[in-house]
């Protein structure tokens, strides 16, 4: 009895020990994977964060060495003392020129100069191979250069340099240290920053080097606060500077994978029941739990995906409210599987924007890095001012290289010259798109090529349309055209181009349209697939007149003149409301502003047709747009005085946009005469 007993005692502590070493186990199991995968999506999305992030400094910046370009030009003095004033007034640490042979022959900082027994730095014999390709404005190949932030070589400083071509030959450049980086950069970044958060489940959070909150990931528009660092035990996370920022990105564990207590703790209660019942009963009942929380973890990571997936994508339309030769808009509505359905579009030249919308094969938080990954090579090689062709092929070499998994993805995608009309465009085994022109609506069909990242060393093929002014460009993904009814018969292309054939519906009317459609085609059947569509209309060349005046009643009288009779060609009623609408402006740059002088110019859009109003001052700062507006509720004795003016221009007007440039306020407003 006694043996039997010991027997037993050892039996019951190998199984404890056995069912304690399992739970062990599988703890840590758990948590190194959701650790290891959690790391891996913060480091695609700082990929992506580099590529905007640098993108919006290098365009201030560009905006900056223009200015100095035309001050040296206009006859500014280029001592080293005046250009030291220059640059301080520019909020730049230092500037620059230097002729055709690289040679830099004026500056603000001496050392770079000429003098006894040492020649000036020059940009084509440095070793420096950064400095060297400035030469690239020189020979024509670029207009403007962006270095990163880095340390230069020929002083020991951190710097970032921006050059543009100089007219007599040469260029200029300026350079910026960390705080001047900042100063520049901060305001013209943070509208682009309050997109980069996902609500909920972590996100993207940029601050200044002392902390200050530039993105609120939790309360959106909330800027100014300071930041605290997240808390190890409940974020995964990471901090990296770019461009002189510090940027974080975090997961929530919670929201990375299952949490592992409920894991391990559900197993040991089923393990403990195990030893009371019989072998079946704890099979039956171990596998049914082991498939809900493969279907729990499946939904984490589903949610996971589609957050990543819609925190990359543009989302505030219009995206260029001061462009006037076209329009654009975009949506996606997920599935509950994810895919990998992206669009975007941006600027690749002064006159060239591309758009484009892909298809990424597979599902899940797989499908949604490789689509980060194809959309950042996209857009990184689309940007450096290549033909949309070659960087594609740069593209489908880099996808394609390592790609164990076979993840491929299909992609439309046509780079509009703003000027013409004309559009260049590739498709990779994408959809053909829609052409909406003259009442017509008809696919644009061209043999496609392969998928990027199918095989290496594909070529491409070009096709090429013109857009008249008013013509549409219709982009989609399959889960538009390929949704099944109850009867498992597909949307098609014919149903949708009836619903794009109406010419009462423009923008945004166009995809609610479509989108309305397909759901009422499939009702009461599932959502097969990821929904994205992206439709771009040209409008074409405006007409633009501009008057300049000063700050007095006389001219005041003279702008609203003037603007009457620019806009004599506009219906009534958008005629009327630009009027009072622009008066409110007139009087208070008249009347509180401080300038000196003050402009008007009225840009007439086509197609369809507009106003838009650019007034720009050299007053004082003032931004109308963050401007507390008066409680219309009280009466007028109970409520401040002033303000029910801008607050009139903000509710007539669309859209309305403020910025602040070389000392100037610019304040745009617009008006279609369908509004």
């Amino acid at each position: 009895m006694t043996a039997r007993r010991s027997l037993n005692l050892k039996l019951a502590c190998s199984v404890l020990a056995a069912f304690l070493l399992s739970m062990a186990f599988s703890w840590f199991l758990h948590d190194h994977l959701s650790e290891r995968d959690a790391y891996a999506l913060i480091d695609r999305t700082f990929d992506n964060v580099q590529d905007e992030l640098a993108d919006c400094v290098n365009e201030r910046l560009v905006l900056v060495c223009m200015a100095a370009r035309e001050a040296l030009e206009d006859g500014h003095p280029d001592d080293p003392v005046s250009l030291m004033k220059l640059a301080h007034e520019l909020r730049v640490t230092e500037i620059s020129v230097a002729d055709e042979k690289g040679d830099i022959v004026r500056s603000s900082v001496t050392e770079y100069l000429a003098r006894p027994g040492k020649p000036a730095f020059n940009f084509a014999t440095t070793d420096d191979e950064a400095a060297k390709e400035m030469m690239g404005l020189v020979d024509g190949r670029y207009t403007e250069y962006c270095q990163p932030f880095r340390r230069n070589p020929a002083s020991g400083n951190w710097r970032k340099f921006i050059g543009v071509w100089r007219h007599k030959g040469g260029f200029f450049e300026i350079g910026c240290d960390a705080h001047a980086l900042q100063s520049l950069a901060r305001s013209t970044c943070v509208d682009l920053f309050r997109n980069w958060h996902v609500a909920g489940t972590g996100g993207i959070v940029v601050t200044t080097p002392s902390g200050l909150v530039l993105s609120d990931y939790e309360e959106p528009n909330r800027e100014g606060t300071q930041f605290q660092e997240p808390d190890g035990t409940l974020f995964y996370w990471k901090r990296k500077e770019i461009e002189s920022f510090p940027v974080y990105v975090m997961i929530p564990k919670g929201s990375a994978a299952v949490q592992r207590d409920v894991l391990v703790g559900a197993t040991a209660t089923l393990n403990g029941a195990a030893l009371v019942f019989v072998a079946l009963l704890v099979g039956f009942v171990i596998s049914a739990f082991v498939r809900q929380q493969i279907r729990a973890q499946a939904a984490k990571e589903m949610k996971m995906a589609t957050d990543i997936q819609l925190s990359a994508l543009p989302k505030v339309f219009p995206p260029f409210p001061d462009e006037t030769r076209f329009d654009i808009w975009a949506s996606m509505e997920t599935a509950k599987e994810v895919g990998g359905d992206f669009y975007d579009f941006y600027f690749t030249g002064q006159d060239r924007v591309l758009f484009l919308v892909a298809d990424v094969s597979g599902k899940g938080v797989p499908a949604a890095m490789f689509m980060m990954r194809a959309k950042t090579l996209l857009k990184s090689a689309a940007q450096t001012g290549k033909p949309v062709v070659q960087a594609f092929e740069e593209v489908n070499n880099a996808l394609s290289e390592g790609n164990s998994s076979c993840t491929f993805v299909t992609a439309w995608a046509g780079e509009l010259n703003t000027r013409t009309g004309h559009v260049t465009f590739v498709n990779a085994g994408h959809n053909p798109p829609v052409v909406i022109r003259g009442g017509k609506a008809e696919l644009l069909k061209s043999r496609p090529s392969l998928a990027l990242g199918a095989m290496p060393d594909i070529h491409y093929r070009v096709g090429e349309v013109q857009l008249e002014p008013g013509d549409s460009i219709y982009l989609y993904t399959d889960g538009i055209v390929e949704q099944p009814d109850a009867s498992e018969s597909l949307y098609g292309e014919e149903r949708m181009l009836k619903v794009l054939l109406d010419p009462v519906r423009t923008g945004k009317d166009v995809l609610d349209a479509v989108l309305d459609d397909v759901r009422r085609y499939s009702a009461g059947v599932e959502q097969a697939d990821d929904r994205t569509q992206l439709l771009i209309r040209y409008r074409g060349e405006p007409d633009v007149v501009s008057h300049e005046y000063v700050p007095t009643m006389e001219d005041l009288a003279r702008a609203t003149d003037d603007l009457a009779a620019a806009l004599e060609s506009v219906p009534g009623k958008a005629k009327n409301k630009l009027l009072v609408a622009a008066d409110e402006i007139f009087a208070n740059i008249v009347r509180h502003s401080g300038a000196t002088r003050w402009t008007l110019s009225v840009v007439l859009t086509h197609h369809p047709e507009g106003v838009r109003l650019v007034i720009s001052d050299d007053g004082k700062p003032f931004d109308p747009l963050i401007h507390r507006d008066p409680d219309t509720t009280l009466s007028a004795a109970e409520r401040d005085v002033g303000g029910l003016g801008i607050l009139i221009v903000k509710k007539t007007m669309s859209p309305v946009t403020y910025r602040r440039r070389n000392g100037n306020n610019i304040l745009s407003i617009g008006k279609d005469y369908g509004d």
